[in-house]
């Protein structure tokens, strides 16, 4: 017999990183949806030094991935990465905890 309780608090962590994932793709798949208006931060630089200046401002993450040319691969790319970094959180945890239990 399986004893549920004790699965319970794994069970809860992957079903909520699972939904997490589910809106993650879901936002990334309405990329090419979204408005070309810029947003709050944009619109306050553009109007403080004008829209050029946001033409040569430089990308965060130009020197790791500025080969890519679609939003569509980045975000791929990021749910993949963030999948990755939570899977080994998860499992550190894990040993971290039978570690500790031993």
């Amino acid at each position: 017999m399986v004893e549920w309780a004790r699965y319970k608090w794994p069970i809860i962590g992957i079903v909520s990183i699972a939904a997490v994932l589910l809106i993650m793709i879901a936002v990334g798949f309405s990329i090419g949806f979204l408005s070309e208006d810029p947003d709050g931060l944009e619109r306050v630089i553009i109007d403080a030094k004008g829209e050029e200046y946001l033409e040569g401002l430089p990308q965060a993450w130009n020197p790791i991935l500025g080969w890519l040319e679609s939003d569509y691969i980045a975000g791929i790319i990021g749910i993949v990465l963030s999948v990755v970094v939570m899977i080994s959180v998860f499992y550190l945890v894990v040993y971290l905890k039978k570690r500790k239990a031993s």
